[in-house]
């Protein structure tokens, strides 16, 4: 097994890119468009967690620059139906932090959107993940938890709200950790909505 491939990034066209190993090696590696618009330029050296899917007719490479997309990866060809291609699709089109909120919510509307997912496999594929992207919510989230107390209290609507919250506050430009410190400061009330807890995180922010 692959467990990672650096080297220099030859070539890319479409989601396809290609990385030269010092060895003169250039492996040809499927890749998330998102994480493609964060390479560096060509020539420079790039290391992509990967996956080797083998089949009869072949071998191909599946790579992330994020161990945990990788790992969220794995878990979605867990799910029957969803295989390499329509994995990396709803990675492509959701991004792990919003299709572990997805799955939370269990909005499988929101899942369903990616190409060629159909509400019946967004459906199994809340049933069977739930629980696995729970127990990732440190690791997705950047280090966002409740504290001890609270977490065994917080409804998952509750933490699926405040993870959000930090999501929308870091793509704002605020550091992961004070995004988490305001979020945490916030309490959460009945009928309290996501544009709620972003105005009163920010509040605490200054």
């Amino acid at each position: 097994m692959i467990a990672y491939i650096k080297g220099v990034f030859a070539e890319a066209e479409a989601n396809t890119v290609s990385l030269e190993t010092a060895g003169g090696v250039a492996y040809e590696i499927s890749v998330m468009p998102s994480d493609l618009e964060k390479f560096p330029a060509l020539g420079e050296e790039l290391k992509l967690y990967t996956y080797l899917q083998v089949k009869e007719d072949g071998v191909a490479l599946f790579g992330f620059l994020s161990k945990t997309d990788l790992t969220v990866f794995k878990l979605l060809l867990t799910v029957s139906g969803i295989g390499p291609k329509s994995g990396l699709a709803i990675l492509s089109a959701i991004g792990v932090p919003e299709l572990r909120l997805a799955v939370l919510t269990e909005d499988a509307d929101r899942i369903a959107a990616a190409p060629g997912v159909g509400k019946k496999t967004a459906g199994r594929l809340i049933i069977e993940l739930k629980d696995k992207l729970a127990a990732l919510a440190d690791e997705i989230a950047g280090g966002f938890t409740e504290t001890p107390e609270e977490d065994g209290a917080a409804a998952p609507e509750e933490k699926a709200l405040r993870e959000n919250a930090v999501q929308v506050l870091v793509a704002l430009g605020y550091a992961q950790k004070e995004a988490v410190k305001a979020v945490k400061k916030v309490e959460v009330t009945e009928g309290m909505t996501e544009d709620d807890m972003i105005r009163f995180s920010l509040r605490e922010l200054g």
